[in-house]
């Protein structure tokens, strides 16, 4: 006769196999949840961040003035201390604001070699702030917040406003982050004026940092690179940034949606003062909706042969769209910073970006570009 276990040893068996079928479920569980949290989780940790401005503030990531912030590096402008940002880490020091994580870790086009005997690229290694200076009336200075972190002469751009206007923060969102590349800029106005501006402003703007550079007790005393300066301006801004350029000391030119009225007159220029040019050039539209587009292709018509030129038209956002997105004008500060290393500093890697048929901003994005005169 067969015989069954007894009823004492077969309920703790049958507690046992329930009790290792839910371990083994419990384990499944964990295992399937750091599949999918470990990567976003360790992502964000190390590269990438969504939180509230106040948590970046907290951890390092950011900056507070009273209940605007702003990113560590970049200087992103990223709203009110309550608002929720995504920041992505580019550098050791450096946040910068994106639409989500994760987003692209490079940009093909950016130009990364040292030229042969040059400087390092110019970067966005450090963070930027404004300032005025008695010794300066009606302008406005940009500079590195760390004087003392910058590791190479800082190049010197001086900037003209959008409609001749005398507010030296009409254009900080741009010229903040230029400035973080290493760049002193100098805007003509106070922080926040009114009134009109001209291009003798830009030259005294030179004179000054010139000075400065010379002068026991400046803090930019042997800072700035006095060969290397630049004149940049946006609409009537270019228009004095371009009348200023019969400077000898100014050594490159941008024009940013900008162009010589054939009248004359706007901004103190007419078109002889092409003629006057000795430097490189370059005029940078929002396309054919720009209302500075027509004049701006005239200019580059007729720049003379001896001069290198570039025009380049950033799809249809008219006449303020590379300054109004943020994203875009995130861009441009690139732009300009490859054109600062092009045509101040001789780096091959930056000029390619600019010149030839298959030239870095010619692949891949909303840019129509041209250039001449480049031997």
């Amino acid at each position: 006769m067969a015989t069954s276990a007894p009823a004492h040893l077969g309920l703790p068996r049958r507690r046992l196999l329930v009790l290792l079928a839910a371990l083994g479920l419990f384990l499944v569980a964990v295992a399937t949840m750091a599949r999918v949290d470990a990567p976003q989780a360790g992502a964000q940790s190390a590269t990438c961040v969504t939180a509230t401005n106040s948590q970046h503030v907290d951890a390092g990531r950011a900056t507070r003035t009273l209940l605007t912030v702003r990113a560590i590096g970049s200087n992103d402008y990223l709203g009110l201390i309550f608002s929720t940002t995504t920041l992505l880490q580019v550098g050791p020091t450096e946040w910068r604001r994106v639409e989500s994580c994760p987003p692209p870790t490079t940009d093909p086009t950016t130009p990364t070699t040292v030229p042969g005997g040059g400087r390092a690229p110019l970067t966005q290694r450090y963070t930027g702030m404004y300032e005025t200076d008695i010794r300066l009336r009606d302008h406005t200075i940009y500079r590195p917040s760390n004087l003392a972190a910058v590791t190479d002469p800082m190049p010197i751009v001086v900037w003209g406003n959008g409609a001749c206007r005398a507010d030296g923060t009409w254009f900080q969102e741009f010229l903040t982050p230029l400035a973080a590349h290493g760049v002193l800029v100098i805007a003509n106005g106070n922080p926040g004026g009114s009134g009109t501006t001209d291009a003798d402003m830009l030259i005294d703007a030179v004179d000054w940092a010139i000075a400065e550079n010379s002068r026991p007790g400046s803090k930019y005393f042997g800072k700035l690179d006095t060969d290397a300066v630049a004149a940049m301006g946006q609409s009537c801004g270019g228009l004095e940034a371009i009348g200023a350029s019969s400077d000898p000391r100014i050594r490159s030119t941008v024009l940013w949606n900008s162009g010589i009225f054939s009248s004359g007159g706007l901004g103190g220029v007419d078109k002889s003062a092409l003629q006057r040019l000795h430097a490189p050039v370059a005029w940078f539209t929002g396309g054919s909706s720009d209302i500075a587009y027509g004049n701006a292709v005239d200019d580059y018509q007729r720049v003379p042969s001896r001069i290198p030129a570039v025009i380049g038209h950033y799809g249809n956002v008219g006449h303020m769209g590379l300054f109004t997105d943020p994203t875009v004008e995130r861009h441009i500060v690139s732009v300009a910073a490859w054109w600062l290393d092009a045509t101040l500093f001789g780096n091959a890697q930056a000029r390619s970006q600019f010149v030839g048929s298959n030239c870095g901003l010619c692949r891949g994005t909303p840019w129509v570009i041209q250039s001449k005169n480049w031997s």
